[in-house]
């Protein structure tokens, strides 16, 4: 298949651009020819004789991210689901998350009955290891680091942990598709990696999910939960040597989807080269302002470079000069008020406590976020940069 642009033949004016506060991702002529193809072929459902496009999308994904095997599914939360479920995890188990995260993460754990144990993240935002070897116990069966906002979190550490007690590590990788870990792709470190495909990802159909392992057994118990009937397809038959009924679910996508991915996966690179360029701008503007501490992850070159992070020295600093953005037209957006991905406004489903997470809200209520915004060009994106510094230096009184 042919590569595709960010922009179609660069024709920007007949590119759909979508999300709320910057653009993600984008859509173009060969998305819809893409789905044309799919319809013209007449064959909707997912399974076909020959390679279709969501076989296709699979094998494309797992070359490009470093995987060995990939399932396209319905969502990133069931592609968790899916994973928990072939590494084992069952009622009663505990599997450790971080304090920032989407909630989907947590109902993830307590969809496969196991308990979300909550701890800290750390200055770049992602689990902390110190504080999930404190809360390790011997019920703790996985571990999962999230990848928030294009952050990569400290997989060196969590590794260590996980080998150390014998556990498994899922990386919710769903805002960082495209990201990478001193050089390796994020998502290929632990059993499983998750990834979404909903909006406002670096590359969407609007809603899907996609898992890869480098183990086969997972790949194969992932695959018979997220197609509760995939041992007794035919088409499928090769991957079983002895089928036997798995209290699975139904996860699979169309073939209109995995058309769509393909073409999304060939922009990726340009995506992801467009958001780094965009940050680096940004960052280059706000160097040197001791009022603030710019968020960068655990590693900081492989970073999608999708959101801005700037951490204040007091809760009150980052809501005074978080009105004064808004005010200025600039939409940082405090992390406290995303209430779906902080877990204090969703731990009452889980039974968990604020005093177990108190460093995690200190820094939150600390920390604005702005969206980085593929659609700005190069001189709009340091202006951009330049009336955000002055904001912070008190140069544009009331915000004007």
């Amino acid at each position: 298949m042919a590569g595709a642009s960010i922009f179609q033949d660069d024709r920007v004016a007949k590119v759909i651009q979508i999300g709320e506060s910057g653009l993600m991702y984008v859509i173009g002529e060969e998305e819809i020819e893409a789905v044309r193809r799919v319809f013209q072929r007449k064959k909707l459902f997912r399974y076909q004789r020959d390679e279709g496009e969501c076989d296709s999308f699979e094998r494309e994904f797992a070359e490009k991210v470093g995987g060995r095997h990939a399932i396209i599914l319905s969502s990133g939360t069931n592609a968790l689901i899916a994973a928990f479920r072939a590494c084992g995890i069952k009622t009663g188990d505990e599997v450790i998350i971080p304090a920032y995260t989407f909630v989907a993460t947590a109902a993830a754990v307590l969809n496969v009955g196991a308990i979300p144990v909550v701890a800290n993240v750390d200055e770049e935002l992602g689990l902390d290891p110190s504080d999930v070897k404190a809360k390790i116990t011997p019920r703790t069966r996985a571990i999962v680091p999230v990848h928030m906002d294009g952050l990569a979190s400290n997989l060196e550490g969590l590794l260590g942990l996980c080998r150390e007690h014998g556990l498994a590590m899922v990386e919710d990788v769903a805002q960082a598709i495209g990201g990478s870990y001193d050089g390796t792709g994020l998502g290929t470190f632990g059993d499983f990696g998750c990834f979404s495909l909903n909006e406002n990802k670096t590359i969407s159909c609007g809603e899907g999910g996609i898992l890869i392992t480098g183990r086969r057994d997972l790949y194969e118990r992932a695959f018979s939960f997220h197609d509760v009937s995939a041992q007794f397809n035919p088409v499928r038959k090769e991957l079983f040597a002895e089928p036997q009924v798995v209290a699975g679910s139904s996860m699979r996508v169309s073939e209109v989807l995995g058309a769509i991915m393909r073409v999304q996966l060939q922009r990726l690179d340009g995506i992801i080269s467009g958001l780094r360029e965009r940050k680096k701008l940004l960052m280059a503007e706000l160097a040197g302002i001791s009022e603030i501490r710019v968020v960068q992850g655990h590693c900081a070159e492989g970073g999608c470079g999708s959101s801005l992070h700037l951490v204040f020295q007091d809760p009150a600093s980052a809501l005074s000069f978080g009105r004064e953005f808004r005010a200025a037209e600039i939409p940082f957006l405090p992390v406290i008020m995303r209430p779906a991905h902080v877990c204090w406004k969703w731990a009452p489903v889980f039974n968990a406590k604020a005093t177990d997470y108190l460093s995690s809200l200190d820094l939150l209520s600390r920390t604005l976020k702005l969206d980085i915004d593929l659609s700005l060009t190069t001189e709009q994106t340091e202006r951009l940069g330049r009336r955000i510094a002055k904001l912070l230096h008190h140069e544009i009184p009331g915000g004007e």
